[in-house]
Protein backbone atom coordinates (compact mmCIF):
# COMPACT_ATOMS: atom_id res chain seq x y z
CA UNK A 1 0.00 0.00 0.00
CA UNK A 2 1.74 3.06 -0.64
CA UNK A 3 2.34 5.40 2.19
CA UNK A 4 1.16 8.77 2.89
CA UNK A 5 4.21 10.87 1.77
CA UNK A 6 3.97 8.63 -1.80
CA UNK A 7 0.40 10.01 -2.26
CA UNK A 8 1.65 13.31 -1.40
CA UNK A 9 4.52 13.50 -3.62
CA UNK A 10 2.47 12.09 -6.49
CA UNK A 11 -0.59 14.78 -5.66
CA UNK A 12 2.04 17.62 -6.06
CA UNK A 13 3.65 16.13 -9.20
CA UNK A 14 -0.05 16.42 -10.54
CA UNK A 15 -0.44 20.16 -9.29
CA UNK A 16 2.45 20.50 -11.37
CA UNK A 17 1.55 19.20 -14.49
CA UNK A 18 -2.01 20.10 -14.64
CA UNK A 19 -0.86 24.12 -15.27
CA UNK A 20 1.37 23.31 -17.39
CA UNK A 21 -1.10 21.02 -20.10
CA UNK A 22 -3.47 23.75 -19.71
CA UNK A 23 -1.05 26.42 -20.45
CA UNK A 24 -0.52 24.51 -23.92
CA UNK A 25 -4.04 23.47 -24.63
CA UNK A 26 -3.16 20.07 -24.38
CA UNK A 27 -6.15 17.53 -23.75
CA UNK A 28 -6.79 15.89 -20.16
CA UNK A 29 -6.07 12.10 -21.59
CA UNK A 30 -4.73 9.59 -19.31
CA UNK A 31 -2.09 9.21 -21.92
CA UNK A 32 -1.19 13.08 -21.99
CA UNK A 33 -1.36 12.98 -17.99
CA UNK A 34 1.31 9.98 -17.77
CA UNK A 35 3.46 12.31 -20.18
CA UNK A 36 3.34 15.62 -18.35
CA UNK A 37 3.25 13.58 -14.84
CA UNK A 38 6.74 12.34 -16.01
CA UNK A 39 7.79 15.24 -17.29
CA UNK A 40 7.33 17.28 -14.12
CA UNK A 41 8.83 14.27 -11.95
CA UNK A 42 12.09 14.59 -13.80
CA UNK A 43 13.69 11.22 -14.27
CA UNK A 44 12.59 10.81 -17.40
CA UNK A 45 15.47 12.28 -19.06
CA UNK A 46 14.61 11.05 -22.86
CA UNK A 47 11.15 13.15 -22.15
CA UNK A 48 12.41 16.09 -20.35
CA UNK A 49 14.50 16.74 -23.16
CA UNK A 50 11.99 16.37 -25.95
CA UNK A 51 9.37 18.62 -24.50
CA UNK A 52 11.84 21.39 -23.82
CA UNK A 53 12.86 21.16 -27.15
CA UNK A 54 9.18 21.31 -28.37
CA UNK A 55 8.85 24.61 -26.12
CA UNK A 56 11.80 26.05 -27.11
CA UNK A 57 11.08 26.05 -31.26
CA UNK A 58 7.35 27.59 -29.87
CA UNK A 59 5.69 23.72 -31.49
CA UNK A 60 1.91 23.40 -30.57
CA UNK A 61 1.15 20.43 -28.89
CA UNK A 62 -0.72 18.89 -31.48
CA UNK A 63 -2.88 15.23 -30.98
CA UNK A 64 -0.42 13.74 -33.10
CA UNK A 65 2.70 15.40 -31.39
CA UNK A 66 0.84 14.18 -27.61
CA UNK A 67 0.46 10.81 -29.20
CA UNK A 68 4.01 10.46 -30.08
CA UNK A 69 5.45 11.61 -26.92
CA UNK A 70 3.03 8.71 -25.20
CA UNK A 71 4.46 6.03 -28.03
CA UNK A 72 8.01 7.17 -27.54
CA UNK A 73 8.83 7.71 -23.62
CA UNK A 74 5.79 6.39 -21.67
CA UNK A 75 4.55 2.88 -23.75
CA UNK A 76 8.60 2.23 -25.01
CA UNK A 77 9.64 1.44 -21.79
CA UNK A 78 7.14 -1.14 -20.96
CA UNK A 79 7.90 -2.46 -24.65
CA UNK A 80 11.42 -2.89 -23.15
CA UNK A 81 10.59 -3.99 -19.92
CA UNK A 82 8.58 -6.89 -21.73
CA UNK A 83 11.89 -7.34 -23.88
CA UNK A 84 13.86 -7.81 -21.00
CA UNK A 85 11.35 -10.38 -19.52
CA UNK A 86 11.71 -12.15 -22.52
CA UNK A 87 15.68 -12.67 -22.55
CA UNK A 88 15.66 -13.04 -18.98
CA UNK A 89 13.31 -15.94 -19.96
CA UNK A 90 16.22 -17.15 -22.79
CA UNK A 91 18.50 -17.02 -20.23
CA UNK A 92 16.97 -19.40 -18.09
CA UNK A 93 16.02 -22.10 -20.30
CA UNK A 94 19.76 -21.73 -21.55
CA UNK A 95 21.03 -22.34 -18.68
CA UNK A 96 19.22 -25.20 -17.73
CA UNK A 97 20.10 -26.88 -21.25
CA UNK A 98 23.66 -26.58 -20.64
CA UNK A 99 23.19 -27.34 -16.87
CA UNK A 100 21.32 -30.85 -18.44
CA UNK A 101 23.74 -31.16 -21.03
CA UNK A 102 26.57 -31.47 -18.62
CA UNK A 103 24.59 -33.61 -16.46
CA UNK A 104 24.01 -36.06 -19.21
CA UNK A 105 27.88 -36.10 -20.03
CA UNK A 106 28.45 -37.00 -16.41
CA UNK A 107 26.18 -39.48 -15.70
CA UNK A 108 27.62 -41.44 -19.51
CA UNK A 109 31.02 -41.21 -18.01
CA UNK A 110 29.68 -42.61 -14.20
CA UNK A 111 27.88 -45.18 -15.99
CA UNK A 112 31.17 -45.94 -18.59
CA UNK A 113 33.38 -45.98 -14.77
CA UNK A 114 30.39 -48.50 -13.51
CA UNK A 115 30.79 -51.15 -16.17
CA UNK A 116 35.27 -51.17 -16.27
CA UNK A 117 34.70 -51.59 -12.20
CA UNK A 118 32.26 -54.27 -12.88
CA UNK A 119 34.73 -55.63 -15.41
CA UNK A 120 38.02 -55.60 -13.25
CA UNK A 121 35.90 -56.81 -10.45
CA UNK A 122 35.49 -59.95 -11.88
CA UNK A 123 38.95 -60.34 -12.99
CA UNK A 124 40.45 -59.43 -9.23
CA UNK A 125 41.96 -62.18 -7.04
CA UNK A 126 43.80 -59.93 -4.22
CA UNK A 127 41.68 -58.29 -1.76
CA UNK A 128 44.09 -55.29 -1.73
CA UNK A 129 42.96 -55.20 -5.40
CA UNK A 130 39.12 -54.96 -4.58
CA UNK A 131 39.66 -52.57 -1.51
CA UNK A 132 40.83 -50.35 -4.03
CA UNK A 133 38.32 -50.65 -6.53
CA UNK A 134 35.80 -50.17 -3.62
CA UNK A 135 37.46 -46.65 -2.85
CA UNK A 136 37.68 -45.80 -6.44
CA UNK A 137 34.20 -46.53 -6.52
CA UNK A 138 33.32 -44.61 -3.78
CA UNK A 139 34.86 -41.90 -4.96
CA UNK A 140 33.06 -41.71 -8.32
CA UNK A 141 29.90 -41.65 -6.23
CA UNK A 142 30.69 -38.81 -4.39
CA UNK A 143 31.65 -36.72 -8.09
CA UNK A 144 28.54 -37.59 -9.20
CA UNK A 145 26.50 -36.86 -5.67
CA UNK A 146 28.23 -33.64 -5.54
CA UNK A 147 26.88 -33.01 -9.11
CA UNK A 148 23.32 -34.02 -8.60
CA UNK A 149 23.56 -31.34 -5.72
CA UNK A 150 24.20 -28.83 -7.59
CA UNK A 151 21.94 -29.49 -10.03
CA UNK A 152 19.68 -29.15 -7.27
CA UNK A 153 20.53 -25.93 -6.80
CA UNK A 154 20.92 -24.85 -9.83
CA UNK A 155 16.79 -26.20 -10.00
CA UNK A 156 16.17 -24.51 -7.08
CA UNK A 157 17.86 -20.67 -7.91
CA UNK A 158 15.78 -21.20 -11.48
CA UNK A 159 12.82 -21.99 -9.67
CA UNK A 160 13.15 -18.74 -7.69
CA UNK A 161 14.18 -16.80 -10.67
CA UNK A 162 10.75 -18.10 -12.99
CA UNK A 163 8.59 -17.18 -10.28
CA UNK A 164 10.44 -13.35 -9.96
CA UNK A 165 9.99 -12.91 -13.53
CA UNK A 166 6.32 -14.49 -13.25
CA UNK A 167 5.58 -11.51 -11.38
CA UNK A 168 6.81 -9.05 -12.99
CA UNK A 169 4.60 -9.74 -15.88
CA UNK A 170 1.76 -10.17 -13.64
CA UNK A 171 2.96 -6.47 -12.80
CA UNK A 172 3.56 -5.25 -16.63
CA UNK A 173 0.09 -6.87 -17.47
CA UNK A 174 -2.16 -5.04 -15.06
CA UNK A 175 -0.11 -2.03 -15.74
CA UNK A 176 -1.03 -2.83 -19.30
CA UNK A 177 -4.97 -3.15 -18.92
CA UNK A 178 -5.27 -0.72 -15.72
CA UNK A 179 -6.63 2.96 -16.49
CA UNK A 180 -4.02 4.95 -14.48
CA UNK A 181 -6.28 7.49 -12.84
CA UNK A 182 -9.35 5.29 -11.64
CA UNK A 183 -7.48 1.97 -11.21
CA UNK A 184 -10.24 -0.08 -13.00
CA UNK A 185 -9.59 -1.81 -16.26
CA UNK A 186 -9.21 0.59 -19.41
CA UNK A 187 -10.05 0.52 -22.70
CA UNK A 188 -8.14 -2.26 -23.85
CA UNK A 189 -8.65 -4.64 -21.05
CA UNK A 190 -13.02 -3.46 -21.72
CA UNK A 191 -12.40 -4.69 -25.52
CA UNK A 192 -10.48 -7.88 -24.51
CA UNK A 193 -12.99 -8.76 -22.10
CA UNK A 194 -16.37 -8.23 -23.70
CA UNK A 195 -14.77 -10.47 -26.73
CA UNK A 196 -14.23 -12.82 -24.28
CA UNK A 197 -17.82 -12.28 -22.40
CA UNK A 198 -19.58 -12.99 -25.86
CA UNK A 199 -17.45 -16.30 -26.85
CA UNK A 200 -18.66 -17.62 -23.68
CA UNK A 201 -22.40 -16.36 -23.88
CA UNK A 202 -22.37 -18.18 -27.55
CA UNK A 203 -20.41 -21.37 -26.30
CA UNK A 204 -22.72 -22.00 -23.10
CA UNK A 205 -25.73 -20.31 -24.33
CA UNK A 206 -25.75 -17.97 -21.00
CA UNK A 207 -27.04 -14.77 -20.90
CA UNK A 208 -25.00 -11.19 -20.83
CA UNK A 209 -25.64 -7.76 -20.13
CA UNK A 210 -23.71 -4.51 -21.24
CA UNK A 211 -24.19 -1.68 -18.87
CA UNK A 212 -22.65 2.14 -19.87
CA UNK A 213 -22.80 4.90 -17.89
CA UNK A 214 -22.03 8.65 -18.23
CA UNK A 215 -21.53 11.13 -15.55
CA UNK A 216 -24.04 13.97 -15.86
CA UNK A 217 -23.43 17.56 -16.34
CA UNK A 218 -18.98 16.52 -15.78
CA UNK A 219 -17.94 18.83 -17.59
CA UNK A 220 -19.53 21.75 -15.68
CA UNK A 221 -18.37 20.06 -12.48
CA UNK A 222 -14.89 19.81 -13.89
CA UNK A 223 -15.12 23.67 -14.99
CA UNK A 224 -16.45 24.84 -11.68
CA UNK A 225 -14.29 23.12 -8.83
CA UNK A 226 -11.17 22.14 -10.77
CA UNK A 227 -9.06 19.07 -12.77
CA UNK A 228 -7.95 17.67 -9.28
CA UNK A 229 -11.51 17.41 -7.94
CA UNK A 230 -12.82 16.13 -11.24
CA UNK A 231 -10.21 13.13 -11.30
CA UNK A 232 -11.25 12.90 -7.21
CA UNK A 233 -14.73 11.90 -8.25
CA UNK A 234 -14.02 9.92 -11.17
CA UNK A 235 -12.14 7.64 -8.82
CA UNK A 236 -15.34 8.14 -6.38
CA UNK A 237 -17.67 6.60 -9.29
CA UNK A 238 -15.00 3.75 -10.20
CA UNK A 239 -15.09 2.92 -6.61
CA UNK A 240 -18.56 2.62 -6.35
CA UNK A 241 -19.23 0.27 -9.98
CA UNK A 242 -16.58 -1.84 -7.91
CA UNK A 243 -18.68 -2.07 -4.81
CA UNK A 244 -21.73 -3.44 -6.80
CA UNK A 245 -20.14 -5.80 -9.15
CA UNK A 246 -18.70 -9.30 -8.16
CA UNK A 247 -16.90 -12.74 -9.94
CA UNK A 248 -16.13 -12.22 -13.22
CA UNK A 249 -17.86 -8.81 -14.15
CA UNK A 250 -15.92 -6.14 -15.39
CA UNK A 251 -15.61 -2.18 -14.78
CA UNK A 252 -13.60 -0.37 -16.98
CA UNK A 253 -13.20 2.94 -17.99
CA UNK A 254 -14.99 3.79 -21.32
CA UNK A 255 -13.44 7.02 -22.29
CA UNK A 256 -13.40 10.43 -20.26
CA UNK A 257 -16.24 10.55 -17.65
CA UNK A 258 -18.07 6.85 -19.14
CA UNK A 259 -17.31 3.80 -17.61
CA UNK A 260 -18.66 0.31 -18.61
CA UNK A 261 -20.13 -2.82 -16.97
CA UNK A 262 -19.47 -6.54 -18.68
CA UNK A 263 -22.10 -8.91 -16.90
CA UNK A 264 -21.30 -12.36 -17.72
CA UNK A 265 -24.01 -14.91 -16.81
CA UNK A 266 -26.66 -11.82 -16.38
CA UNK A 267 -29.80 -11.56 -17.52
CA UNK A 268 -31.27 -7.52 -18.28
CA UNK A 269 -33.23 -7.58 -15.35
CA UNK A 270 -30.80 -8.92 -13.06
CA UNK A 271 -28.15 -6.10 -14.90
CA UNK A 272 -30.90 -3.51 -14.47
CA UNK A 273 -31.14 -3.71 -11.00
CA UNK A 274 -27.21 -3.28 -10.38
CA UNK A 275 -27.76 -0.09 -12.65
CA UNK A 276 -30.23 0.83 -10.37
CA UNK A 277 -28.21 0.30 -7.35
CA UNK A 278 -25.49 2.02 -8.96
CA UNK A 279 -27.56 5.09 -10.13
CA UNK A 280 -28.95 5.49 -6.08
CA UNK A 281 -25.73 4.94 -4.46
CA UNK A 282 -24.00 7.51 -5.92
CA UNK A 283 -26.75 9.77 -6.17
CA UNK A 284 -27.33 9.74 -2.66
CA UNK A 285 -24.00 10.42 -1.54
CA UNK A 286 -22.78 13.65 -0.36
CA UNK A 287 -19.43 14.93 -1.77
CA UNK A 288 -16.72 16.97 -0.18
CA UNK A 289 -13.09 18.05 -1.14
CA UNK A 290 -11.55 17.43 2.80
CA UNK A 291 -7.93 19.02 1.66
CA UNK A 292 -9.97 22.30 0.14
CA UNK A 293 -12.40 22.11 2.73
CA UNK A 294 -15.32 22.64 0.12
CA UNK A 295 -18.69 21.28 0.03
CA UNK A 296 -19.27 19.68 -3.42
CA UNK A 297 -22.86 18.11 -3.20
CA UNK A 298 -24.43 15.85 -5.23
CA UNK A 299 -23.43 13.87 -8.57
CA UNK A 300 -25.64 11.53 -10.71
CA UNK A 301 -25.15 9.05 -13.92
CA UNK A 302 -27.08 8.18 -16.27
CA UNK A 303 -27.46 4.51 -17.47
CA UNK A 304 -27.98 2.32 -20.78
CA UNK A 305 -28.10 -1.30 -20.14
CA UNK A 306 -28.14 -3.56 -23.20
CA UNK A 307 -28.36 -7.59 -23.37
CA UNK A 308 -26.43 -9.60 -25.68
CA UNK A 309 -28.07 -11.15 -29.09
CA UNK A 310 -27.29 -13.61 -30.88
CA UNK A 311 -24.92 -13.35 -33.64
CA UNK A 312 -24.59 -9.66 -32.72
CA UNK A 313 -20.95 -8.02 -32.62
CA UNK A 314 -19.26 -6.59 -29.80
CA UNK A 315 -19.82 -3.13 -31.78
CA UNK A 316 -23.74 -3.73 -32.25
CA UNK A 317 -23.79 -4.33 -28.27
CA UNK A 318 -22.19 -1.46 -27.42
CA UNK A 319 -24.12 0.94 -29.66
CA UNK A 320 -27.04 -0.32 -28.47
CA UNK A 321 -26.13 0.24 -24.93
CA UNK A 322 -24.84 3.78 -25.54
CA UNK A 323 -28.15 4.41 -27.34
CA UNK A 324 -30.14 3.50 -24.19
CA UNK A 325 -27.62 6.03 -22.54
CA UNK A 326 -28.13 8.33 -24.77
CA UNK A 327 -31.88 7.93 -23.60
CA UNK A 328 -31.09 8.23 -20.25
CA UNK A 329 -29.73 11.89 -20.86
CA UNK A 330 -32.18 12.91 -23.42
CA UNK A 331 -34.54 12.18 -20.62
CA UNK A 332 -33.88 14.00 -18.01
CA UNK A 333 -30.86 12.06 -16.45
CA UNK A 334 -30.04 10.55 -13.52
CA UNK A 335 -32.01 7.22 -14.81
CA UNK A 336 -31.54 3.94 -15.95
CA UNK A 337 -32.83 2.86 -19.49
CA UNK A 338 -32.56 -0.51 -20.90
CA UNK A 339 -32.17 -1.90 -24.66
CA UNK A 340 -36.47 -3.20 -23.41
CA UNK A 341 -37.60 0.47 -22.57
CA UNK A 342 -36.22 0.94 -25.87
CA UNK A 343 -37.95 -1.59 -27.77
CA UNK A 344 -41.58 -0.66 -25.56
CA UNK A 345 -40.83 2.97 -27.07
CA UNK A 346 -40.23 1.85 -30.62
CA UNK A 347 -43.34 0.04 -30.44
CA UNK A 348 -45.53 2.83 -29.28
CA UNK A 349 -44.06 5.09 -32.01
CA UNK A 350 -44.91 1.98 -34.64
CA UNK A 351 -48.76 2.19 -33.20
CA UNK A 352 -49.12 5.54 -33.20
CA UNK A 353 -48.07 6.08 -36.88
Amino acid sequence: MASKKDIDLAVYYLKLALPEMSKRAIPTTPENYAVWYEYTVGQNTGLVYAINDLISSDATFSDDINQNLYDQFIAQQQHAAVHHLRDGVRQIIHNLLSQLTNEGSGLHDYAQSLENFASEMRNSTEIGDIKALIASLLEETRKREESTLGLQATLDNMAEEVHRLRAEVERLNEEASTDALTRVSNRRAFDINLDKAISQAKMQQLPLTLIILDIDYFKRFNDKFGHIVGDNVLRFVASALKKNVKGNDTVARFGGEEFAIVLPDTPRAGAAVVAEQIRERIATQKLSDSAENIKLGNITVSLGVAEYREHESAEELIRRADQCLYQAKHEGRNRVVTDQNQEAETEKEEILL
